[in-house]
């Protein structure tokens, strides 16, 4: 009898003990369903090529990891997201996307930092993929 009262007890411990790792990065409803048939998404058809839309906090970042799988990434940067100069934006690579106020640079294929002061990735967003059509939602 003892454990099934401590099981609720250290599920509510668990729940409380998680921490947000993208305070200060306001969350806003995105539910976006994009068409990569429609010429101005061309770009996302090849493997390794992305593309800037309109959503969330400061943008998303949608990416194309092998033709099936499409990840997207918000642009507001998690390191010091306060400062009104932190944006996310793809490198001259193509590989990379760097802050443009701390340059903190981070990885596309999994938003990882890879160098710089940040050591939060970016922070991600739900997709799916049917064939033609891109769902990014959270």
């Amino acid at each position: 009898m003892k454990l099934f009262l401590r099981i609720p007890f250290f599920a509510l411990i668990i729940l409380f003990s998680c921490e947000n790792q993208y305070e200060g990065i306001p969350d806003f409803n995105v539910n976006q369903y994009i068409n990569i048939q429609n010429p101005q998404y061309q770009n996302l058809s090849g493997m390794g090529s992305w593309a800037y839309l309109e959503g969330g906090s400061k943008g998303i970042i949608v990416f194309n990891l092998d033709n099936n799988i499409f990840l997207a990434y918000e642009r507001h940067c998690p390191y010091q997201p306060q400062n009104e100069c932190s944006k996310i934006s793809v490198d001259e690579t193509n590989l990379f996307a760097v802050d443009t106020c701390c340059s903190t640079r981070y990885q596309l294929i999994d938003g990882s930092v890879i160098s710089g002061p940040g050591s939060i990735p970016l922070k991600r967003y739900n997709t799916s993929f049917d064939g033609n059509i891109i769902h990014i939602w959270n």
